[in-house]
């Protein structure tokens, strides 16, 4: 029996043992940003925001709008439900339309014994990138990195456990199961398994993570890869890095061969008291290879498999009111050749207006 069926199974029955209290909340938020794309070449493919956009192109882009639903089922107990829209969710017709994010049961205090443990069962968050993108505080600038280059799920149809090692939340874990077909309604037999520790030195101000995630493609094919993360948090500034390295395979010249991407990413955030109050700064380096194992004879299905990608997003932000931001910033994304075959391709540099804001509750 899937995690999905067990989730089917459980959620009609505590939704009979609702209580008159319970309590309701609607929210949410939206970003987009207003571009121009001020170089590119030809070569329209890449995972970065704007890599398949023509040169010279001005526009807006709406990349997220997220509604959701919390609905307090008893003290511990809570379903939730989040649907979003964006540019690639699209009804037949062509407009912005709808796709199921989270749908699922939360469970807190599962285990007294555990500190703060919880467990979550249906449509749910992984936490391959919760906690960097947390710590990066952008993500209406950019994804995570690994978000970025696709690699590991954002979400998952499975269940979870949570938890801290003590009272005081400086250590603590997750361990989920899922599916491994994100909220794609796909049922096959090989799941995904994810586990994450973490642990927070010096006053809470610096915090460790580290995380791995394997999942079986078909009996002779696995996926797995490592992720370690380190976080600095002060009052004026927090800085982050991650590296991860992944474990997967690629047709390369007609055969099934190990391509191993490569990532790092690090970044830095802090107050402009010289500007006020609302005023911050920021700033993040990506450096990505999507093979390691490279051939360089080799025919790969993937021509982003030739080249290594070194991005910077560079910004403002304004806070003009407590549920609206304004972000001035701009984006480069280089690529390197790894040989003297392939064409040398040009710097994507895209400066934009970024709004964000939040509603709701």
């Amino acid at each position: 029996m899937t995690c999905t069926m067990i989730c089917l199974l459980v959620l009609p029955l505590v939704l009979m043992a609702q209580s008159p209290e319970q309590k309701n909340r609607v929210w949410g938020y939206s970003f987009g940003d207003l571009i121009y794309k001020v170089q590119g070449d030809t070569l329209y493919w890449g995972n970065t925001e704007y890599a398949g956009l023509e040169e010279k192109t001005v526009g807006t882009n709406l990349r997220r709008l997220f509604l959701g639903y919390d609905s307090k089922i008893s003290e511990n107990i809570r379903a939730r439900v989040l649907v979003e829209s964006k540019a690639t969710t699209t009804t037949k017709e062509g407009r912005f339309g709808l796709a199921l994010i989270y749908g699922c049961l939360e469970w807190d205090n599962f285990l007294p014994a555990i500190p703060n443990s919880r467990v979550r069962i249906g449509l749910i968050p992984t936490p391959i990138f919760a906690l960097p993108e947390k710590t990066w505080g952008y993500r209406s600038v950019e994804k995570d990195a690994l978000d970025l280059r696709g690699l590991g799920k954002v979400i998952d149809q499975g269940a979870s456990f949570s938890g801290d090692f003590n009272k005081n939340k400086t250590a603590g874990f997750t361990v989920m199961v899922g599916n491994g077909s994100g909220n794609k309604p796909v049922i096959d037999k090989y799941l995904e398994y994810y586990a994450s520790v973490y642990r927070k030195f010096w006053n809470n101000q610096v915090t460790v993570e580290f995380l791995g995630d394997f999942m079986r493609k078909s009996p002779d094919v696995n996926q797995a890869f490592c992720r370690s993360f380190v976080s600095i948090e002060k009052p004026l500034w927090t800085f982050g890095a991650e590296v991860s390295q992944a474990f997967t395979e690629e047709e390369v010249s007609g055969e099934s061969k190990p391509v191993n991407p490569l990532s790092f990413s690090v970044f830095l955030s802090n107050k402009l008291g010289i500007l006020g109050e609302n005023w911050r700064s920021f700033i993040r380096y990506d450096f990505y290879n999507p093979a390691t194992k490279y051939n360089k004879t080799g025919v790969y299905a993937s021509p982003s498999e030739h080249y290594d990608e070194h991005s910077y997003w560079m910004g403002l932000h304004y806070k003009m009111k407590e549920k609206i931001n304004f972000m001035p910033n701009i984006i480069v994304n280089q690529y390197k050749a790894k040989n003297d075959i392939v064409i040398a391709r040009k710097a994507d540099i895209v400066p934009r207006l970024t709004v964000f804001f939040l509603f709701g509750d």
